[in-house]
């Protein structure tokens, strides 16, 4: 009996069948992406919460989301996701403890002799802290800082008694961080209480959470904080000397970089063996808080891993006294409770390259006593501002609510997508502008497909040579699509790819009566299949088709009914006035009442108008955008009118003017006779005129006469 063929398809051969590669920023090139279980293990470092999330954190976390989507939704991946919460951190304690003092000094209720006395004070200890300051981007924000201080405090100098009240607390609240900084430095070391050191990081962190909700970035599986894992981090610590690569100082405890080095099968710096030893990096990983301890070190590159709580800060108990977490610690331990020796995947920004993650994987591989902790280390790249390095001394530092109240999210994903997730990011009003022109590229031909269908109905029974070539495009561009998801899940390739699709797709529905709509169908289902793959919100869905959108409608269409009710009633009105008003009334209907229900209305050469539902908000900007520039436009015509009739005005004064006849310019009283032609030959005195006079005037007199012909010309023209 013959074998039956294998059913399942098989590639051709001789035909490579493509496979997800991503870029490992451990070997520093693509590869081949081989999970080491059935279920994919992510863990990405999550945010120190301390300060609304900004632009920055929007580039890693909506990046991640993307990469998670595609391996998730796309490649089939199953995912076990899992990101921290930094919620101990000398950032947080500084600001929490700042803050803290600031709410004590207000309820104090100080004279305000007080208060200006303080503020002296508080400046001049800012004034020294600017001096000491290398960086040059913090000396200038501090500088407008001290600035501003300052102004508020002239302004409420001269501010009336009606006035001083607001201008106090103005002054306060702009000065709270000059404030803030001083009393630190009195007071600090009495904050005690835990839950002063709580507060703020779970506020920040529920900000953290609503940002990345409007983002559309989907929740990790497990979240972790930093917290509520300490008992667990004191363990880590407590095995890490046991295995002999770390040692207690004063009661924190150090990483031995040395020692751990020196084992054949450990380096560290695997991620940026460049870095090594870079003592700016080193020490602003450790923290602002934590600088006495270099003392503490047995190397210079060493790093804490717990860190002995001194006055002022949160403290937890541990075999080496009351302390706290490092930073690099925390990820290390967390992700080991989670998903113990190895991790498929781990993501972060490019700036946690060194020393975050290179100390993670120091601090695991000491752990575990092995050299595979993580398989992939992925990293987004740096979120520039117009070309610039992100930071508040520069003016250009975006918040993800900022950015979100100039763009929707699906813009903002669009602008990631149409870029490389490793490479740097610009965002600009031009990055911003193609990310609009793309949405409002697909967007609009899915409403052309919409309305197509309303109109002419679902029909497949078209498929001449027009149609076999788009089908072909579309096949073309679905294998290019998966080769560019392939290769680094590289987005900006596959979306180029769609415009390439839609391009074709447009060309065909534009230039054929007959056109068979369910390959338009099929085409436009495939773009938003994509799309929501890849996470992009699909217009305001809340609203569409919804009981309260119905009953807008027919209030338009009643009100409508009532006014042409209205005019036939008036039998005064002419037929040509009747005209005008109906004309008026239906472009106020397209232009005015049925925008702000999200329901665009497009006249067509013949049959009835295109009709499209679009987001309301996305179309009242299109049509405010719209009369902005007609409004420029008409301003431009009115001021390019005005030149040309200022210019005919002046040509016309110009005729106006009659200019001297050649022959009767000389004929004033410096002269007593002239020839037949008016040039004069004798001076006033009677005296004959010199040769070179006689020439000179010749030469004015012939200047004037070509402007009296000329001016003639002009008469007669």
């Amino acid at each position: 009996m013959p074998k039956r063929p294998d059913p399942r398809w098989t590639a051709p051969e001789g035909v490579e069948v493509p496979r997800l590669h991503l870029y490992n920023s451990f070997t520093r090139r693509k590869e081949v992406f081989v999970p080491q279980s059935r279920v994919v293990t992510w863990y990405s470092c999550g945010p120190t919460v301390y300060d609304d999330s900004h632009m920055g954190h929007a580039r890693s976390y909506v990046s991640f989301d993307i990469l998670r989507r595609v391996l998730q939704d796309y490649f089939g991946f199953p995912i076990h996701y899992v990101m921290n919460i930094t919620d101990i951190d000398d950032k947080i304690i500084k600001r929490a403890r700042t803050r803290h003092l600031i709410q004590q000094y207000r309820k104090s209720q100080k004279q305000w002799d007080q208060v200006y006395e303080d503020l002296t004070r508080a400046l001049e200890h800012h004034t020294q802290a600017i001096a000491a300051t290398t960086d040059p981007d913090k000396r200038k924000m501090m500088l407008a800082e001290v600035e501003k201080v300052k102004n508020a405090a002239d302004a409420l100098k001269a501010a009336t008694k009606d006035e001083a009240v607001k201008k106090q607390e103005e002054l306060l609240k702009c000065a709270e961080g000059v404030l803030g900084e001083w009393l630190d430095q009195q007071k600090g070391k009495e904050v005690t209480d835990n839950s002063i050191f709580s507060e703020l990081p779970r506020h920040y962190e529920d900000e953290f959470n609503k940002d990345m909700e409007a983002l559309n970035v989907m929740e990790a599986d497990v979240v972790t904080r930093v917290s509520e894992y300490v008992p667990q981090i004191v363990d880590y610590v407590a095995k890490i000397i046991e295995n002999g690569y770390a040692y207690e100082a004063n009661n924190s405890v150090y990483f031995d970089v040395a020692k751990f080095d020196a084992e054949p099968n450990h380096y560290y710096a695997k991620l940026v063996p460049e870095a090594y030893g870079n003592q700016a990096a080193l020490e602003e990983g450790e923290g602002a808080l934590s600088a006495a301890s270099a003392q503490e070190k047995r190397s210079p590159n060493d790093f804490a891993l717990w860190k002995a709580s001194k006055p002022g800060e949160p403290a937890w108990p541990s075999p080496w006294g009351p302390g706290r977490p490092g930073w690099h610690i925390e990820c290390s331990a967390m992700a080991s409770k989670i998903f113990g020796e190895s991790i498929d995947i781990h993501t972060g920004g490019v700036d946690l390259k060194f020393p975050h993650h290179d100390n993670e994987l120091a601090q695991a591989e000491a752990y575990f006593n092995n050299d595979y902790w993580v398989r992939y280390f992925l990293h987004t790249g740096h979120l520039h501002i117009d070309g610039c390095k992100m930071s508040k001394s520069l003016k250009n530092f975006i918040t993800i609510k900022q950015a979100l109240a100039e763009n929707s999210p699906a813009l903002l994903r669009i602008s990631f997508l149409l870029h490389s997730w490793k490479d740097t990011l610009d965002y600009s009003s031009n990055t911003m502008e193609g990310s609009r022109q793309y949405y409002k590229m697909i967007t609009e031909f899915s409403l052309n497909v919409q309305d197509l269908v309303r109109r002419a109905g679902l029909s497949s029974t078209q498929w001449a040579g027009p149609e076999v070539a788009l089908q072909e495009a579309f096949n073309t561009a679905r294998l290019d699509v998966h080769k560019a998801l392939c290769d680094n899940i590289d987005t900006r390739t596959a979306l180029d790819t769609i415009r390439d699709l839609l391009t074709e797709a447009n060309k065909y529905m534009n230039s054929h009566p007959q056109v068979n709509s369910q390959l338009l169908v099929n085409i436009n289902s495939y773009i938003w299949k994509l799309m929501k793959m890849f996470g992009v919100p699909q217009g305001d869905k809340s609203s569409s088709g919804s009981q309260e959108k119905v009953v807008a409608v027919a209030e338009v269409v009643g009100n409508i009914r009532e006014q042409l009710r209205q005019w036939s009633r008036d039998k005064e009105l002419e037929v040509g006035e009747m005209r005008g008003r109906l004309l008026g009334l239906c472009d106020s209907i397209r232009d005015e009442l049925l925008p702000p229900l999200g329901i665009r209305l497009e006249d067509r050469e013949a049959g009835a108008p295109s009709i499209k539902v679009v987001d309301p908000g996305e179309l009242m900007a299109e049509i405010c955008a719209k009369k902005e520039q007609e409004e420029i436009r008409r301003q431009e015509k009115a001021r390019k009118k005005a030149e040309q009739e200022a210019k005919q005005q002046q040509q016309k004064q110009e005729k106006a003017v009659l200019p001297t006849d050649p022959k009767e310019m000389f004929r004033t009283s410096e002269y007593s006779q002239w020839d037949a032609n008016g040039l004069p030959t004798h001076d006033a005195e009677g005296k004959e005129i010199t040769k070179s006079q006689t020439k000179k005037l010749t030469k004015l007199m012939e200047a004037q006469r070509k402007k009296f012909e000329k001016w003639q010309q002009q008469q007669n023209s």
